[in-house]
Formats: C-alpha cells, structure tokens, sequence
C-alpha cells in the first residue's frame, strides 16, 4: 500500500513539473512591453522633467508659461506619496527620424481622479488637450481601463508632452510611451494576464459555491467573498474592473477603493479563524480575531466619509495587526500537530511579498516595470490556488478523521464493529469461507463497577494490545483494516469484547485449539492502585454459511458467548440444520405463527409413582411445520425473550392449556392437570393473575388444574413481584411449582420465602442415578426435606425402570420422563391416556 503511495505521488510530482514548465513557457512568450518603449525602439529622444505644486494654486496658464523653471530629473526620481499635492511631468520627445512617428502615451494608473495632457509644440503652442481619469464620464471603457492618448510626431521635430496629476488617491503614475504595435503588445499581455486572474478566481468560487451546497461550511462562503474582494480591488489598481461590472459601478469601487481593501483583509482573517477552527475554541485568539475584524469593518465604514489619502494611510496600519494575529493563529496550530493546513501556510508567502510589493512599487522604493506592477495580481493568483489546495486538504482530513471516527471506538481508538463488518463483507464477496471469533473478558461488567471509565479503557487497551500481539504471529486471521496503515487483525465490540475473523478451513476443535493457544498468552492480572485483578476469559465462535449476513453472524457469536459459562470455547455452526440463527425474520414468522394459531403443545405425561396413575402433564412449544419442525425450542424462547414476544407467546400457551383442559375434562379426565412454564420476562404481563383468571372461566376449567413452573433465575430478576405474583396464584387455587431444583445456588432459601406446592428435580440428577451415589445422595436429600416442608416432588428425565423404581423407593411423590413417554402431540396424548387407563 505504501508504495502504491509513493508511486502516486511521484506521478503528481511529474505533472506539476509539467505544468510548471507550461506556465514558465507560456510567460516566456508574454512580452514585457515596459522592455519596449519608443525611445528603445526608434530613434526618439526622451527628456523628462518635472514639477510638484504643494500648493495646489499654481494655474494651468502659469505652468504653461514656466515650463523652464521644472526640475530636469528622471521620474524615478519624484518623491511620490499621498500628501495632496499636483504633479506636472514633462516629457520631451526629439524625433530624428526621417519619418513621421505615431506614438501612444499609456499612463499606467487607472485610479486617477484628474490627469490631463498638453500636446505642445516645439513653440510651446498647444496642438491639443485631453483630459483623462475615473472622474470623468465622457471616455470609452478602453480610455477608462486603460488611460492613453495617441500623438504624432513628425520627422525632425520636437514635441513636448505636459501631463497634470490631480488626485486624492494614488498618485504614482507611470508614463510609457509606445510605438502603435508595442502599444498593441502591451494590451494583449495584459488582457492574457486579467483573463487568467479573473477565470481561475471565478472557477476557484464557482467551485467552492458548489462544495458549500454540499458540505454546508461557512469557510467557503467566506473564502468566495475574499475572491470577490481579490477581483474587485485589483479591478480597480489594474483597469480591469470596467470589463467586469457596470461603468458606474466600477467607478464607486475606484472611488472607494480602501473599502475594497479592508474586505479582502476582514475575509483573509475571517478565513483564517474559520479554517483553523478557532470559532470552535472561543479561546482569546478568537476573540482578538474577532475584535480586529469589528475594527477593521468601522474603519471600512467610515472610509466612505474619509479622504482616501488619510484613510490609506489608516488601513496600513491595521494590516500591522491583521499579520500579527493571523501569524500568531498559525503558529499556535502547527505547534498542535495541524499537518493539513500546510497548504494554507505556504499560500501566505506569496501574499506577504506581493502586499509588500505593491505599495513599495507605489511609493517608488521599487523601480515600475510591468511585472513589478503585476506581481500582487499574481500573487492573490497563487494564493488562491493553494488557499484552494488548502480547503481540499482540509476536506480530505476531515474525510479522514470521520472514517476514523465511523471505523474505530472514541473511547480506546481501536477498530469497532463497523470494520469488522467491512473485512467480513469483503471476504464474502470473495467467497472466501470465514469463521467470526469473539474473545470477552469475562465478568468485565462486574470488573466494570469497580473501575472508572479511564481505567476500564485501559484494561480494554492493555488486553488488545497483548491480544494483537498474539493474532499477528497467526496467518490465518484476517487483517480488518488492510487500507490503513495499521493492519490491525483485531476490533473492539463494547464491553470487554474483542472480534477477528479466521479464514483458514478448518475443523470448530482445530479453531478452538488455536484460541486457547492464543487466550494462554493474554495477561492474568491487572493492576490498578495495588490492587491485582484477575483476568479470565471465554471465546465464542460463529461458523458462517452462503445464506448468511453479518449480523446474522454475530448476534450467533453473542449467543455463543453468552453459552460459554463452564467451558472456554462455545461454538455456533449455522452448518447444522439444528441450531438455526435466531434473526429477526425467523421473529416476525414467530409473531405471525402466534396470530395464525399455527403452533402446538406437546404433552408429556406425569406418573403418581405411588399408584402408577397419569395424573397430569406439562405441555412443551412446538412448531410443527416442516421448515421449523426441528427448530431449538430454547434458542426460540430465548428469540421470544429478546424481540418482547415471550408475553404474547405465554398468553398464547395459557389459552391453548385450558382449552386442552376442557377436552380433556370433556373425555372425563378431570383431575388432570397441566403444568405451564414461566420465564422471568412474564413478570411485565400487566395483571398476569386476572388475565390467568379470565381464560380458566373462558373454558370453564377450575384454576387446581392448571400449575405454573418456575426456574430459579425467573426468582432472581424481582423477587418481590414475584412473591406477590404467586400468593395470587395460590389464592386463586393455582399450584406453583420450583422448577430445576439443584441447579441454582440459593433454591434452599426460594423454599422458605415462596409458597410453593411442588419441585422438581433437575433431568441432571436423576438421569444418571444409578452410577452416581452423589447424585443419590443429593436426590434423597431433597425429598425428604420438600416432604418435610409440605412439599411434593416430581423427579424429570427418568429414561429407565431401575432409576423408576429408585425414585420410588426414595420416596418421590411423581415422575416424568422418556421411560414413559416422550412429549407427543394433544390428540396422540388422548389416545395414549386412553390406551394407559
């Protein structure tokens, strides 16, 4: 992977050179005109010549008759500032050719408010006079955007050019003097250079215009404001405006030009406190940020009412404090790792050189050239570009730090179920086999109680981490984040459970080996404050087949752990037709199975061990079609429990019950009775007892017919609703009965607080009673101690005459089991009642 990365990047290094050497080849064929002028290029003799009016009351007429009195220096010489003031310039144009010269004087400063030119002749005389400058309203947009006259200038002859400079704003105006094909030179040049300026930033803000729709960030909205103040002020330095936006619009934005220039620096510092996302930290940064920007948009404001040369002088100074804090912005964010904004770091050089470009080429520290006079242009050009690569950067980090959010848990940073499931998705894709392996520490949520979030955390990440270390010398375990640079093999699920996939084909007891292996080299014990926790821990595995889903995959990896309490390893195969997943498909089937009335009870008949009579039967969930017939009662009991159907589905069984009663009664049988399971979710059945009540006299069957079973975690879960649950079954005549006695811890006690009428003996003790004495022992116990608490019992899983006759001579008072019949359906249970008696 990596090097398809260092691949790709070379490929893009090479097209950057490519496109640097375009660029470079495309500037090489723009002439410089400023390279060209008349006096270069035809045998035309400049003499320059000036004269500065501090006053401003010299008149016209007066200049006109001192013109001797100027000062014979070059322009480069003049000291231009923003002090009101008027500037004479005077040129003298000597022409020794033999032939005439047209000639056109391009006064390189769109901004000027009043620049008017004296054609004179070798006698002074005027031969004519054009008045030029944005506060003009008689000129065509070519005279606006780009100020010249043309003149002729004969052979032999001497020709003055008296240029007048009124302005309140930049007075700097450079005069060059071109032959008509230089002159047509220059414009070309310079429309090439506006159109690449005004095409990119418009594509740079149309784009970004689409990416805001999309991604709903404000910075785009804010970078395509400083675009269009990009646009507006060079507009307005270059000329190019007046082909953008109506004459007269063009024309308040010269006149207010400082407005334009405190936009593009309240968006470059508003762009700068959004894209490093101080408005998220409200942190004094910010709020200095903030502060400035409220300054500087007063200023702005107040700009419309100031003249523009104090009001020029007033932007300089805050542009002081906007570098500082943008600067200072910076440099907290790179010092906290913000790798991406490299781009927008670079994209400042070529700001910070252009902006200081431009007013020293203004107030003529640098000497005027026609690339000097592009260069801030060129330089908002760059900006932008990377200002653009910026925000792409930026994207593609966000990108990436969501998929490492949606990829990975927030509290201990490793892979979560969501890459698990893209490894698994992949490999199905593939059609390649694989085996989900759960691996939980066990008894997490009780360790759970005594840590704190952190230090939970850290025992999940100290486990992981021995865990990875484990699976990586394992080659059959499938990298889950292949993409990614770490290659983990292993995923956090939540509550000290960790996820990895084999794809190696093999056996459930090779695979289980494998995990023990593995489960050998995680730690023991964890340390935390002195105190040594011990750690143990338990693995599930969850075969997969073609008819499976992900989900479908895991929830039989939960179930499987949840199976995995005496053993290290519980294995789920979805291969064998008898441990089907319980999904929530084979729910919705379960629900609609209950509404059609399409399942059955079963019943399995209960011997009076004293006088071999039938005396009743407990009735078991089937569900007799061919596609569920061999379905796991329990694992389905379990799905009822899980999807909130186990009440409907009791309800359900209690109707069916009683009206098996009333067949029942109806053949004569009527000290039979029926013996229900309950499960510890059945407590949530609002008033159970009525509802009880209401099917007895609904099929007229007397309540001493009918006996609930309870097994000791239904006890667990609300003792104190169950007590009171069942003294109102035993007020309404119902037999409750302690169902799985022995297998639970604290069945002895349940004894004391509950009125129970019967228990029964777990299948586990009575179904090797013969070879076990502890067993018999156990057995024995019971029955003597339920006998001295008015208590009967009945003894299940009897599957032999010995283990009967065994139970009888204990005492037991009754017995069920396969050695008498096996759970069959109502009408084949009439015929064996029938056959019995």
């Amino acid at each position: 992977m990596k090097n398809n990365y260092l691949r790709y990047h070379f490929i893009a290094v090479l097209i950057l050179v490519l496109l640097f050497y375009v660029i470079a080849n495309f500037a090489s064929n723009l002439a410089n005109p400023t390279k060209y002028t008349i006096d270069k290029t035809t045998p035309i003799y400049l003499k320059h010549s000036y004269l500065i009016d501090d006053t401003k009351k010299l008149s016209d007429e007066t200049v006109l008759d001192n013109l001797h009195t100027f000062i014979t220096k070059p322009f480069e010489t003049i000291n231009w500032n923003f002090t009101p003031r008027n500037y004479w310039l005077q040129i003298k144009l000597d022409n020794r050719s033999h032939k005439d010269e047209n000639v056109v004087a391009h006064f390189d400063n769109p901004m000027i408010d009043h620049l008017t030119v004296y054609h004179l002749d070798e006698k002074n005389a005027l031969l004519s006079l054009t008045r030029l400058g944005d506060l003009r309203d008689d000129l065509t947009l070519f005279q606006y955007s780009v100020p010249h006259i043309q003149l002729s200038i004969p052979s032999h002859t001497k020709h003055t050019l008296l240029v007048k400079i009124d302005t309140t704003g930049i007075s700097k105006t450079p005069i060059n003097l071109y032959g008509e094909v230089e002159f047509q030179s220059l414009n070309r040049s310079q429309a090439t250079i506006w159109g690449i300026f005004v095409g990119v930033l418009i594509m740079a803000a149309l784009y970004n215009l689409v990416l805001f729709f999309g991604i709903k960030d404000r910075v785009y909205l804010i970078y395509i404001g400083y675009i269009i103040s990009a646009i507006i002020l060079m507009g307005g330095v270059l000329g190019f405006g007046f082909y953008l936006w109506p004459i007269s619009w063009q024309l308040f934005f010269q006149k207010y030009i400082i407005v334009s220039n405190y936009a593009i620096s309240i968006f470059t510092l508003a762009f700068c406190t959004m894209f490093l996302r101080y408005h998220k930290e409200r942190c004094w940064r910010f709020k200095a940020s903030v502060a400035l920007m409220a300054v500087m948009f007063i200023l702005a404001i107040a700009s419309f009412f100031i003249v523009e040369n104090i009001a020029a002088r007033i932007f300089f100074s805050t542009m002081v404090l906007l570098y500082i804090i943008c600067i200072i912005m910076i440099y907290k964010k790179l010092r906290s790792g913000f790798r991406w904004a490299k781009f927008y770091v670079i994209s400042w050089i070529p700001l910070i050189i252009g902006a200081a470009i431009q007013p020293l080429e203004l107030t003529d520290v640098l000497p005027y050239s026609f690339a000097i006079r592009h260069a801030f242009l060129m330089a908002i050009l760059c900006e932008v570009i990377l200002m653009a690569m910026a925000l792409a950067d930026r994207v593609r980090y966000q990108r990436e730090r969501a998929l490492y959010h949606a990829t990975h848990t927030q509290q201990t940073k490793l892979l979560n179920s969501a890459m698990l499931k893209q490894a698994y998705m992949s490999l199905e894709h593939a059609q390649r086999k694989n085996t989900l392996c759960l691996i939980k520490i066990r008894y997490f949520h009780s360790l759970h109680t005594l840590l704190t979030p952190t230090q939970s955390n850290n025992l999940i990440i100290q486990v992981a981490h021995s865990l990875e270390l484990q699976l990586t010398g394992e080659r059959q375990f499938a990298h889950l984040d292949s993409t990614l640079d770490s290659h983990s093999k292993l995923a956090d699920l939540g509550t000290g459970i960790f996820a990895c996939i084999s794809t190696k084909t093999q056996t459930a007891e090779a695979l289980s080996l494998c995990l023990a292996k593995i489960i050998k080299g995680l730690p023991k014990q964890y340390e935390i404050q002195g105190l040594s926790l011990q750690l143990k821990y338990a693995v599930g595995i969850s075969f997969s087949n073609n008819n499976d889903n992900f989900e479908a995959c895991l929830q039989r990896g939960y179930v499987t752990l949840k199976q995995a309490k005496s053993s290290l390893t519980s294995i789920s195969d979805s291969q064998q037709q008898t441990n089907q997943f319980m999904d929530i498909e084979l729910a919705a089937k379960l629900q609609t199975a209950i509404k059609n009335d399409s399942l059955a009870l079963y019943h399995q008949p209960q011997l009076d061990l004293t006088t071999k009579r039938i005396i009743g039967s407990e009735v078991l969930l089937r569900w007799p079609t061919p596609e569920y017939r061999y379905l796991n009662i329990e694992e389905l009991i379990q799905l009822a429990e899980r999807t909130g159907l186990i009440n409907e589905l009791t309800l359900w069984v209690l109707d069916r019950s009683c009206r098996d009663l009333q067949a029942l009664n109806k053949q004569g049988f009527t000290a039979h009775t029926v013996s229900i399971n309950l499960s510890a979710k059945n407590l949530s059945i609002n008033q159970l007892a009525e509802k009880v009540e209401n099917i007895l006299l609904k099929y007229n069957v007397p309540a001493k017919q009918v006996k609930f079973e309870l097994t000791e975690s239904a006890l667990v879960k609300n003792q104190e609703r169950m007590q009171q649950l069942i003294s109102q079954f035993h007020r309404q005549g119902i037999q409750v009965i302690l169902d799985d006695f022995g297998t639970g811890y604290a069945s002895l006690t349940y004894l004391l607080h509950y009125t129970f009428s019967n228990l029964k003996i777990d299948r586990s003790f009575v179904s090797n009673l013969e070879s076990n004495e502890s067993h018999k022992v156990i057995v024995k116990t019971a029955i003597d101690m339920a006998h001295n608490l008015g208590i009967t019992v009945t003894a299940e899983g009897v599957e032999d005459e010995h283990t009967h006759h065994v139970l009888k001579a204990m005492g037991a008072d009754f017995s069920q089991g396969y050695y008498y019949s096996k759970p069959i359906p109502f009408n084949d249970y009439l015929d064996f009642l029938a056959n019995y008696a």
